[in-house]
């Protein structure tokens, strides 16, 4: 069910709906060990799996604690680009800071 819901809100474009049934449904998930079904496999993979390209390059360069000014100067964009980027992040991860971020990438590994 959760899946469905998660998979459902994705398509109608309502992200933290899919976020949250997605987060509900992940431990259900991995409890079924051996099941296999395509609306399973695709709560596994679901953390990261809506991030653009840049969003989880930042995502992966803030988790350990590195500044928004930092990964500007590496990357080359300003710090409030950085920052936009990151609260796009957080949305689409359903998650609020930089330790919950961390967290949410720990899982996706």
């Amino acid at each position: 069910a959760y899946a469905v819901a998660a998979a459902t809100a994705d398509r109608r474009g309502a992200t933290r709906r899919a976020v949250g049934a997605a987060r509900a449904g992940r431990p259900v998930a991995e409890r079924l060990v051996g099941v296999r079904t395509p609306d399973l496999a695709g709560l596994r993979r679901a953390g990261t799996a809506g991030l653009t390209p840049r969003e989880r390059e930042i995502a992966r360069l803030a988790a350990p604690g590195t500044t928004s000014q930092a990964i500007a100067a590496s990357l080359v964009v300003s710090a409030r680009t950085v920052d936009n980027h990151l609260q796009n992040v957080y949305r689409k991860l359903g998650v609020r800071n930089r330790t919950e971020l961390r967290a949410a990438l720990d899982r996706d590994r």
